[in-house]
């Protein structure tokens, strides 16, 4: 079955295919990559509920990924350093 890409890059999953992986207006799709093809996996709306902010009390706040790896950096070289004075 062919779906036209907008502009966006966004496409209208026919409804056949919503129906046949049972997804509804709230409903969410997974994208699989595999092999190099694409296979769709349907989240029905209510289990997408269910997901929506499940890990939000896990979240603290936005740290940008360069500080991130600036500690990540700074936890290996003193390390590092620790093995170099024990040895």
């Amino acid at each position: 079955m062919y779906a036209k890409i907008s502009k966006k890059g966004q496409v209208t999953i026919p409804k056949p295919i919503r129906e046949k992986l049972k997804i509804e207006k709230e409903g969410g799709v997974l994208f699989l990559v595999e092999e190099g093809d694409v296979k769709l996996k349907g989240i029905p709306g209510s289990r997408a509920d269910i997901l929506a902010g499940s890990l939000k009390k896990y979240a603290r706040e936005y740290v940008p990924l360069n500080e991130i790896r600036g500690k990540i950096k700074e936890k290996v070289a003193d390390e590092a350093a620790g093995e170099g004075l024990s040895n």
